[in-house]
């Protein structure tokens, strides 16, 4: 299995962050809220999810059925997600 090195140094499976990437992209068109929460709970594990936000993460194999989020999940939210509230945008979180 081919891996890759993300900013924050951690090593994944392409695999999971082409899959990963391609799901907080089309997230953050369709539902920019639950993108929003996904990184808050990513960057504070105590934050809590918004309305049906949970669901909606969890139908898209973003948040465990306990409600957490695997490391390698958060590995790549945290490694993709540039800037603060409204102004969040998505890169490669690949190292160059």
């Amino acid at each position: 299995m081919q891996t890759v090195t993300l900013i924050n140094g951690a090593e994944e499976a392409r695999v999971l962050v082409n899959a990963t990437m391609r799901s907080l992209t089309g997230l953050m068109e369709w539902n920019p809220i639950a993108f929003y929460e996904l990184v808050m709970k990513c960057r504070d594990s105590n934050h809590i999810f918004f309305g049906n936000v949970a669901d909606v993460l969890k139908r898209l194999r973003l948040v465990e059925a306990s409600g957490s989020i695997h490391n390698s999940v958060r590995n790549i939210v945290l490694s993709a997600t540039k800037g603060e509230r409204l102004d969040m945008t998505l890169d490669s979180p690949v190292q160059k």
